[in-house]
């Protein structure tokens, strides 16, 4: 994958934040310079790292568990039993 890498100086970068940011989205690489000189580097957060999210958000994503008993997981059980593959090296339950 290949960046497109654009200097800006300190004067440009404050004058061009709101499209600077616009091509950060699209993978664009931002170097600032001070008198010349390269002072910073603005790089785009990996697209990957924003599909993680922290396990808070996910869980308001999800709808809420209805409330279940143990007779509840005992009658889902005897549902979903028969239908299971033996598995010889299980411990009896």
């Amino acid at each position: 994958m290949t960046t497109n890498v654009t200097t800006y100086s300190v004067r440009e970068f404050k004058a061009k934040l709101s499209e600077i940011l616009r091509n950060l989205d699209d993978g664009e690489e931002v170097i600032v310079t001070r008198r010349g000189k390269p002072c910073g580097r603005f790089t785009p957060i990996a697209s990957n790292a924003e599909e993680k999210l922290p396990l808070s958000a996910l869980r308001d994503l999800l709808p809420p568990m209805p409330d279940a008993t143990y007779q509840d997981f005992l009658d889902a059980k005897k549902i979903w039993e028969p239908r299971m593959p033996p598995d010889d090296d299980a411990p009896p339950c």
